[in-house]
């Protein structure tokens, strides 16, 4: 089925042709008004006369006013022909600036650009997570090839040190930028597989590059998409000129050029760089002082790259949005061919011909042409290639990423560029519900082409995925503060990854909740009411409140039995897991602390999303719907479910200021107080795995999240797409908590559970629980008691012979 999304877009677009077409048909005698087509295709209507328009995406303001010039050529080119000679134009043409070749493909996704030139490895970016296709293709030299090759460039003089290409380690290199074919994934891809370059991120192949080379400059190689935790090494981009970005002087292949002759020991280039730099007398060098590093060893001059390349690339491509129609993407071809032999003034360097003798002279603006640079600074390869010498429209079948880049291309970017020593990574999840989640997590990151791969095992309970991670048969599992003391006291598990909410630092605030209209309760007065939690052990709805009451004498303590207390001193109460043997180790009734609970079947009371009265969402419904006068949950929840945020029926009608927060000193204050009124601060909820587990192994899940909820942490990219911080309609905080902004990994020294939760929290948890008074058996308690078994067994035996 299609998606709301394209619904909407139909129905709208629908109503505008409609429009339109009235206005045309009728010969309407109003002002010119604007008509949109398919994702922002504009027709200006005068009278009847179209002029269509297309924005082409630059990335600086040398290609902001080469494209501009373009514009400006194309309004003239009618008026400067003899009339009938040539067609006009159907499109004009207008200019956006972004920062960056991402900063396009946003752009285009979005609709506020139209086309964009893109290298083969940013087609595969393009089409992998923005949804962009390739319409035509560049071509090059009098033969127009459909491909260059990738080559390494070195100085003659370094012969003595760089003799192969296991001498690169520790060199200072130059790159075009980070995923462009020639200049980045191919040599990359060629030194994994000869085993020179030992994969260090399975998902950050720019750390992998910055631990084997030494100071370099790789464009691009900081921004958030490259550098998902955070800690790229600054010496990836050391050599750069500014702030590392794609706008660098060192950046692209003239940019990765001119930083071999400044202060690199190799750049990786297309193979036409030095030559077209050398024509055009842009930098002081001679050729004679440079020579190719072969990939299967030794040098060559620069002629002999066909020999001596390190793979062939695709051509570059014009992308479009997907939604594009395939009579718009046609009309877009023929008015790119169009200017190209109208515009064209490129020289076939290669051959020594002249100019393209179907240029018309009636023109001076040139799409392609490497000898005229001082016009937009000395800049190269703007808009297109400058050694570009026609297009070639791409077919229906071959405009995918996919199709374009053939299959030996794909493999490379999409496997050997993703090689990872760590088989998998496995989560645990406690119900159908995360499961369902987790596969289509699994499916997701399988096709983002993440690793290490991604694998879903169920467990019944928190305790259980503990228990499965210390028994090996899990990996990871998300927890809650409560939850990971347990992890760490009783299993010697430690947290690697933890949630950030709406506040500077990874932690919420826990509030007591009441109705606007319930005046009579307050945190002094709570015996005999009706409470509501987001769940028993939880640190929001349990630890944290409980052990307020319990260390300020307002709650009768029955030792470290929190349940016992909590079922004497409220009168009715939802509990999740209060019925449950992983949490419940009291002999007294306690069937009051489940009385409000919402579930069904087996799933009354249970401590997951199958009790609707579960977690903070759940408690703040068990006071709307289920009659409790007092929710214990996160400070995120009111505004999480009111004014609109929450769909569903209960919730739908309320706004914020129905709540407010019960204070420490008895009073009341508004629900956006929760600074000076909580009854505790908690660490974000966090994700844990076994100590036991290589250091790299631990690295490589870290970097996979980080990494995934780059592409997939926003709540509000589009319907379609998978959002790792947003729950199924009906559920909420399946596996991560709905409330999360974003995932952060804690540094060394927090990595364990008596260093990530604080000594107050600490404290309430020995108040509250039982089990955190002594650790399980260990392996050596074990042993003792085999060994007393034994020795008990061997004098019965005695006595009885």
């Amino acid at each position: 089925m299609l998606s709301n999304r394209y619904i909407g877009l139909f129905n709208k677009q629908f109503l505008i042709v409609k429009i339109c077409l009235y206005l045309v048909l009728f010969n309407l005698p109003i002002q010119p008004i604007s008509c949109q087509s398919n994702q922002g295709y504009f027709t200006q209507y005068s009278k009847g006369t179209p002029t269509k328009e297309l924005i082409w995406c630059t990335i600086n303001s040398a290609e902001q006013n080469k494209c501009r010039d373009w514009a400006e050529a194309i309004k003239r080119y009618p008026n400067s022909v003899p009339v009938g000679q040539y067609k006009s134009f159907e499109f004009n043409l207008k200019c956006e600036q972004a920062s960056d070749k991402e900063h396009c493909m946003n752009l285009i996704e979005n609709g506020r650009a139209h086309l964009v030139t893109l290298d083969p490895g940013e087609v595969f970016i393009a089409g992998r997570h923005h949804s962009l296709v390739p319409i035509i293709a560049e071509r090059y030299g009098s033969t127009l090839e459909d491909y260059y090759y990738s080559v390494a460039v070195v100085r003659r003089s370094s012969s003595t040190h760089i003799k192969d290409i296991q001498d690169l380690k520790g060199k200072k290199a130059c790159f075009p930028g980070v995923n462009q074919m020639a200049g980045w994934a191919l040599p990359l891809a060629r030194l994994i597989n000869d085993g020179v370059l030992e994969v260090k991120d399975c998902n950050n192949i720019v750390k992998t590059a910055a631990k084997f080379f030494n100071q370099s400059c790789t464009p691009n190689a900081l921004n958030d998409k490259n550098n998902p935790s955070g800690d790229n090494p600054e010496s990836i981009c050391a050599l750069c000129h500014s702030k590392c970005s794609g706008s660098d002087e060192y950046a692209n292949f003239e940019g990765a050029f001119k930083c071999l002759l400044d202060v690199g020991d190799i750049a990786f280039l297309k193979h036409s760089t030095v030559q077209l730099m050398s024509l055009r007398n842009q930098y002081s060098f001679r050729k004679n002082d440079l020579e190719l590093l072969c990939p299967q060893g030794g040098r060559r001059s620069l002629d002999s790259y066909s020999d001596c390349n390190w793979g062939r690339s695709p051509a570059h491509a014009v992308v479009v949005f997907s939604s594009m129609l395939p009579e718009e993407r046609k009309k877009v071809q023929e008015f790119l061919m169009q200017s190209i032999r109208v515009f064209n003034m490129a020289r076939d360097y290669t051959y020594g011909q002249g100019y393209n003798s179907e240029k018309n002279s009636a023109s001076s603006f040139a799409l392609a042409d490497y000898l005229a640079p001082q016009k937009y600074g000395d800049r190269a390869n703007l808009l297109f290639s400058d050694d570009l010498n026609g297009f070639e429209p791409l077919s229906g079948p071959d405009q995918t990423f996919r199709n374009y880049l053939k299959k030996e291309n794909y493999d490379l970017l999409s496997k050997e560029l993703k090689k990872c020593p760590v088989p998998s990574a496995r989560l645990c999840v406690v119900s159908a519900v995360e499961m369902k989640k987790c596969h289509q997590m699994v499916t997701t990151f399988r096709g983002a082409f993440l690793q290490p791969v991604l694998n879903c095992v169920v467990e019944r309970s928190a305790i259980g995925c503990m228990e499965a991670i210390r028994r090996g048969r899990a990996d990871l599992v998300m927890l809650d503060a409560a939850d990971v003391y347990r992890a760490g006291h009783q299993y010697g598990l430690v947290p690697i990854l933890t949630e950030k909410y709406d506040l500077t630092d990874p932690s919420y605030y826990v509030v007591a909740v009441a109705k606007k209209t319930d005046r009579e309760s307050d945190l002094f007065f709570l015996k005999g009411k009706s409470s509501c939690h987001t769940g028993v052990g939880t640190a929001a709805g349990w630890v944290v409140p409980l052990g307020f009451l319990l260390s300020n004498n307002r709650m009768r303590s029955y030792g470290c039995d929190s349940l016992t207390a909590a079922s004497q001193f409220f009168q009715k109460s939802c509990a999740p897991g209060a019925l449950s043997p992983d949490y419940t180790t009291s002999d007294w009734g306690l069937n009051n602390l489940c009385d409000l609970c919402a579930g069904t079947s087996k799933y009354f009371c249970a401590r997951d999303a199958n009790e609707p009265f579960y977690g903070s969402t759940g408690a703040l419904r068990c006071i709307v719907e289920g009659g409790g006068n007092v929710a214990f949950v996160k400070h995120t929840a009111i505004l999480e479910n009111t004014a609109g945020r929450n769909p569903a029926l209960w919730s739908r009608n309320l706004i914020p200021s129905d709540f407010e927060l019960l204070c420490r000193d008895g009073t009341r204050a508004s629900y956006n107080e929760s600074v000076k009124c909580n009854i505790g601060k908690v660490p974000g909820n966090a994700m844990v795995t076994s100590p036991l587990k290589p250091h790299q192994y631990i690295t490589a899940y870290v970097n996979l999240f980080l990494t995934a909820q780059q592409y997939y942490g926003s709540k509000y990219s589009h319907d379609y797409t998978f959002k790792m911080f947003v729950s199924e309609d009906g559920y909420h905080d399946l596996i991560f908590s709905d409330a999360t902004s974003q995932l952060i990994a804690l540094p060394q020294d927090q990595r364990s559970y008596s260093t990530y939760l604080s000594q107050e929290f600490i404290n309430s948890m020995k108040l509250t629980d039982c089990t955190s008074h002594s650790n399980r058996f260990n392996p050596s308690k074990l042993s003792i008691i085999a060994l007393l078994y034994a020795v008990i067994l061997a004098i019965f035996r005695q006595n009885h012979l």
